[in-house]
């Protein structure tokens, strides 16, 4: 660990006359307070060039406290997203496998700060040319399928902090826990290009349903948000590796007692994922 630590002080130091990169330690002791269940300090990231800096310093401990990272979220995709935090592009982190439950898991709200709710949607790597895909048609192909997922980010900044996107950028947009259901096999639709615009998806909230949306709400299509990652750089998609796309409903933190659901119709194949809220 200590020779993984070095590597990212080196890094930093390298980039710091390009960028004001913030204090190596202050990462690494957020890093470890976040995932011992404290608030994210504000480093006073201005730009992105220095909240990728930051993060790298960031990512270094969780990767060597947490494992190797399952994926890649993507954040900030939609307009209604976008417009409640003030932000007007994507952002991005690491998924780590501690953080991903299954099906109808109960989700317990302890050690989180301050959490929310969203539907949300996972597509799974099937081949590494995804890294070099220029349409959506490339990107199709190399996926192997698209699962529903139920997203609850962290906003776990220190109170008073506007969550800018350098500062979400410098903590990889929050991931804390994810309600993945079972997924549809791309190579079961006719035309995955197509049924990921026109797919409908569905909120419920205790059985009633609270939001709709279309697939198309992400970016303009699902599968555009994979290009701007893969145009982006900085992670490696391998076969297996996850991809969260955005969330089509954010609303309030939730709370015990609750049941969400969400519901995806892609040309006429339904799937689901259920979480139940516990203290």
């Amino acid at each position: 660990m200590k020779a993984v630590l070095g590597a990212v002080a080196l890094c930093c130091s390298l980039t710091a006359a390009e960028a004001a990169c913030p204090d190596v330690s202050l990462m690494q002791n957020a890093a470890r307070g976040w995932i011992a269940g404290q608030r994210l300090p504000d480093p006073l990231v201005r730009n992105m060039d220095d909240a990728r800096c930051a993060y790298t310093s960031f990512r270094a401990v969780l990767e060597a406290e947490l494992g190797p990272p399952v994926g890649v979220k993507v954040a900030f995709t939609s307009p209604e997203v976008q417009k409640r935090f003030d932000i007007d592009e994507p952002v991005a982190g690491l998924f780590f496998s501690s953080m991903l439950l299954a099906d109808g898991a109960r989700v317990s709200l302890k050690g989180s700060r301050s959490p929310l709710y969203e539907a949300d949607l996972v597509v799974v790597v099937r081949d590494s040319s995804i890294m070099r895909a220029r349409t959506r048609e490339e990107v199709a192909a190399a996926l192997s399928e698209v699962r529903p997922f139920i997203e609850f980010p962290d906003i776990a900044l220190s109170r008073g902090s506007v969550p800018t996107a350098p500062l979400m950028a410098a903590y990889g947009v929050t991931p804390w826990r994810g309600v993945m259901g079972k997924g549809i096999a791309l190579a079961d639709l006719e035309d995955p290009v197509e049924a990921l615009e026109e797919m409908s998806v569905s909120l419920r909230l205790n059985g009633s349903t609270i939001a709709v949306a279309r697939g198309e709400l992400l970016l303009g299509h699902p599968l555009d948000v994979v290009l701007w990652l893969v145009e982006q750089g900085g992670y490696e998609l391998k076969p297996g590796s996850i991809i969260s796309l955005g969330s089509f409903a954010s609303f309030d933190a939730p709370a015990p007692g609750q049941r969400i659901e969400v519901e995806y119709n892609l040309a006429g194949q339904i799937m689901q994922a259920r979480a139940s809220i516990v203290p």
